[in-house]
């Protein structure tokens, strides 16, 4: 390889390497906003898909078995 090859290839990829920081940084802003609105929808509350544990059910079972038991004292 020649010297001026040399030195091309390396302009080159200079360039492509500053070209993508370039992109990056101007990508950096979007990605910043979408791990917000990502954190944001963790937040909201989800529509249940049957498989966790129904919370009323299981208070409203357990209500039943301190009604139907013995008044003890504590």
């Amino acid at each position: 390889m020649h010297d001026n090859e040399a030195i091309q290839m390396m302009r080159r990829a200079s360039e492509e390497i500053k070209s993508l920081r370039r992109t990056i940084d101007q990508l950096a802003p979007k990605a910043d906003a979408y791990d917000a609105i990502r954190q944001l929808q963790d937040l909201m509350p989800r529509r249940s898909q049957g498989m966790g544990e129904d919370v009323a059910y299981l208070l409203d079972r357990r209500i039943k078995e301190l009604l139907s038991k013995p008044e003890t004292e504590d």
